[in-house]
């Protein structure tokens, strides 16, 4: 698959290995962690990400889908970042596409052999993860708790660059699997599909970390473009997406009806702090 992405690409950007990184990848003692992701129209937000997860992950490697913002330039530009595969295809299909396309990624990144591989949305930032599971020889795959971040009244106000500020998020989570070792079959090969298939029971492996969804938290604006992208695009989702239209302030309330939590709160919980 490494071959159909290079094929069908706008264009391939790849940094030459620089010291830092190889001295890692010489280091028994340093798992070599690669972060992966693919994006879309993210130029608003995935900096800021990829600044989060370079704290996490030794090297990332990017899938652009069909950006036609500066989502592919800004992801070059980052120190961290080692490939950007921008496509010159959007795929209509985007239930095939949101499968399809990490698995583009995917394949290309096991082509250098890092020792952790882990898979992250474009809105999604990490905290308090414990790196030492890592180095655990019996530990294969690592959830994180993921939680939605909320526009509330008392923020609402805020201009997009200061979206960070917001301080409500869901108190429902889903335990989400984000680190895999990569020394067991992985990929992706169903509609939707974000959770890499792997070969490791549920029951056996750990949970570390908080991570922010921002989806939901980042402005009005990319609220509405939510509803109308879920609305249209994706069958199941319509009727539930459309009734969210005008909705982006939440009365401290949750989509699935539960109270929010402030994040300093729901951080404590795991172990972190706020900083």
């Amino acid at each position: 698959m490494g071959e159909i992405a290079t094929k069908f690409a706008r264009r391939l950007f790849r940094r030459r290995a620089n010291k830092h990184f190889m001295e890692k990848r010489d280091d028994p003692g340093h798992p070599l962690i690669a972060g992966i992701t693919k994006v879309r129209n993210e130029a608003h937000i995935i900096q800021d990400t990829l600044d989060n997860w370079a704290q996490w992950c030794d090297e990332l490697y990017i899938y652009d889908d069909a950006s036609i913002d500066d989502t592919a330039e800004i992801c070059e530009r980052h120190p961290a970042v080692q490939e950007v595969i921008a496509s010159s295809l959007l795929d209509t299909d985007r239930l095939r596409a949101e499968w399809y396309n990490r698995q583009l990624i995917l394949s290309s990144v096991q082509r250098f052999s890092p020792e952790w591989i882990a898979y992250f949305d474009g809105d999604e930032h990490l905290f308090a993860f414990d790196r030492n599971l890592l180095r655990d020889p019996g530990v294969g795959v690592i959830a994180t708790q993921w939680r939605d971040m909320y526009i509330t009244p008392e923020d609402a106000h805020l201009p997009d660059a200061q979206y960070q500020q917001r301080r409500w998020c869901s108190t429902e989570y889903r335990q989400i699997p984000f680190f895999f070792r990569n020394d067991q079959p992985l990929s992706f090969d169903k509609p939707d599909q974000r959770i890499m298939n792997h070969s490791r029971p549920s029951s056996f492996y750990p949970t570390s970390g908080l991570v922010q969804h921002w989806s939901k938290g980042y402005s009005e604006e990319l609220w509405e473009r939510k509803v109308q992208y879920y609305g249209t695009e994706f069958g199941r989702y319509t009727d539930k997406w459309r009734a969210r239209k005008g909705g982006a302030v939440h009365d401290y309330v949750s989509d699935d009806g539960n109270p929010l939590q402030l994040w300093e709160e729901a951080l404590a919980e795991t172990g972190g702090v706020l900083v």
